[in-house]
């Protein structure tokens, strides 16, 4: 009984121990730069978003935070060097998430998805089904009925295999019982856009940026509401398909570090995030800067993973 409660009591002291420390950490956190990890190249659009989001952070922890671009390998090379580093708070990776909801189901990698702690979400890409301007096609519902007519004919753009655009438009086709073939490209180009405006393909999965500045006619939006911009086009829950799109992002820090650190990485991050500065740059480069929390966003992820690993078998894509 003496040696039970005398146990008991051990392991108390060692959680009050633990907690102390990891309090004790936080409030020396930071005493010196973090490494911002930003999963694609300088100049692309997450990367723009990126450089604010790091000066604003800076701003709320009154701490230098470095952008480092480590591109490649879809998004997992920045993801293998944050799962690498110490799980101290100074190293963290601004992604979309698509290395951790799309990636694990069809690569075999260096982590795994709960080697990460999602801290909130900074910015969502806005996805969306559409046409040229002179094609005959005026709704979805057009588009799925001449699917439906023409089996296997139909054709939709993508940029890239297993990119997010490709499986939000997987997912629907299969939810709407349709067969549309997909023809990737490297990246959403000025040829795939041209070959959905010349009306060599039905359709293409765009974003917002496209959309705009290409004059295309948008059918139907992969997000939660309707868009400011185009009120009078439906989503795709309204048309009886929420499907989870993986076009969003934000900041992962590694798994173990301590949840005080943790915390004050989340609140630089949210007043990162919700700035006026911040919010204005995602606006011009046609991105929303919807914030998430680190459980709100830790739900929204796992909620996608599941959707994915059903998915992707179905689709028979190659794994590596």
């Amino acid at each position: 009984m003496i040696r039970s409660v005398c146990t008991i009591v051990t392991r108390v002291l060692a959680m009050i121990a633990i907690v102390a420390s990891g309090v004790a950490l936080a409030q020396d956190f930071p005493n010196r730069p973090i490494q911002l990890l930003v999963s694609f190249p300088a100049g692309s659009a997450v990367d723009i978003m990126a450089r604010p989001f790091a000066q604003l952070a800076e701003e709320a922890l009154g701490q230098r935070v470095l952008v480092v671009n480590r591109p490649g390998g879809t998004q997992t090379v920045a993801m293998t060097a944050l799962a690498n580093a110490p799980a101290d708070g100074y190293t963290w990776a601004y992604t979309a998430v698509t290395p951790v909801t799309i990636q694990p189901h069809r690569m075999k990698l260096p982590y795994a998805p709960d080697s990460f702690i999602p801290v909130c979400q900074t910015f969502e890409v806005i996805l969306y089904i559409a046409v040229g301007s002179s094609s005959p096609f005026n709704s979805l519902r057009d588009l799925v009925e001449y699917a439906r007519a023409h089996p296997g004919r139909a054709r939709y753009g993508t940029p890239g295999i297993a990119s997010a655009a490709h499986l939000a438009a997987a997912e629907l086709w299969q939810r709407l019982g349709v067969s549309l073939v997909d023809v990737p490209f490297p990246a959403m180009d000025a040829a795939a856009v041209q070959g959905i405006i010349q009306g060599e393909m039905e359709t293409g999965i765009v974003t917002t940026g496209v959309v705009v500045s290409q004059k295309m006619r948008p059918l139907v939006v992969f997000a939660a509401e309707r868009q400011k911009i185009y009120p009078g086009v439906p989503t795709v829950a309204e048309a009886g398909h929420p499907v989870i799109p993986s076009g969003y992002g934000g900041i992962f820090v590694r798994q173990g570090t301590p949840p005080a650190i943790v915390a004050r990485v989340e609140e630089a991050c949210r007043r990162a995030a919700t700035h006026p500065t911040y919010r204005e740059i995602a606006e011009k480069q046609f991105q929303a800067a919807t914030y998430l929390d680190s459980e709100s966003f830790g739900a929204r992820i796992a909620a996608d993973s599941r959707a994915k690993a059903s998915l992707i078998p179905t689709l028979h894509l190659p794994v590596y």
